[in-house]
């Protein structure tokens, strides 16, 4: 049996993430009379949970009306988020196996354009410019990997994050990526030198 997500003494009834908005209406029936009914954002990280804008009532009807809301304002957000990144970078359908080559365990990856697997990604990112990344390291990027996590520089955003190594599609030759990602391929490639570059020690004047 699934386990009910809770938010302090509040059961999840119902949630929804979309876009960047994790939003969660709860109850609690022991709760004082006016509270009994709560919709809040959340916010998760490896090391906490947070709430925000937390509102109650004792009415779930009004309650659900504030999370319908939350959820089709954060819904209009994604959708003038992905109008802007057509604008900016011309088609953006969502890149499938046609668009690379595949990967194979001896092959590595390291500094090589990879392709984010759309199924892994939600919905409404799944987009070209949320797929494509520079793979800058991480144990998953060898060939004959022992690990599985790779770490990631977006072409779109210069982003950093990290996948594991069969969330990807494949790797797209740099001579067929589009005008943009080559553009961001260069500023992706300047942050990873940057961040390899050693520094130096105080009173190194060399």
């Amino acid at each position: 049996m699934e386990e009910t997500r809770k938010i302090g003494d509040y059961s999840v009834k119902y949630s929804m993430y979309i876009g960047h908005k994790d939003i969660a209406l709860g109850e609690n029936p022991n709760a004082d009379k006016d509270e009994r009914y709560m919709c809040c954002f959340v916010e998760t990280n490896a090391i906490f949970e947070r709430y925000s804008g937390v509102l109650v009532s004792d009415d779930f009807a009004e309650i659900a009306k504030v999370f319908g809301q939350r959820v089709a304002d954060a819904a209009e957000e994604i959708i003038q988020e992905n109008e802007r990144a057509c604008q900016e970078v011309g088609m953006n359908e969502e890149l499938t196996t046609n668009s690379c080559k595949s990967i194979s365990y001896e092959d590595s990856i390291e500094s090589k354009v990879v392709v984010i697997k759309g199924s892994i990604l939600r919905p409404e990112f799944r987009h070209a410019n949320h797929q494509l990344m520079l793979c800058t390291g991480g144990f998953g990027a060898q060939a004959n990997a022992r690990g599985r996590t790779c770490y990631c520089i977006s072409l779109y955003d210069g982003r950093k994050t990290s996948f594991y190594r069969t969330d990807f599609l494949g790797v797209m030759e740099e001579k067929r990526l589009p005008e943009w990602a080559q553009k961001g391929l260069e500023k992706a490639k300047e942050m990873h030198a940057k961040e390899k570059k050693p520094t130096k020690e105080r009173g190194d004047a060399r």
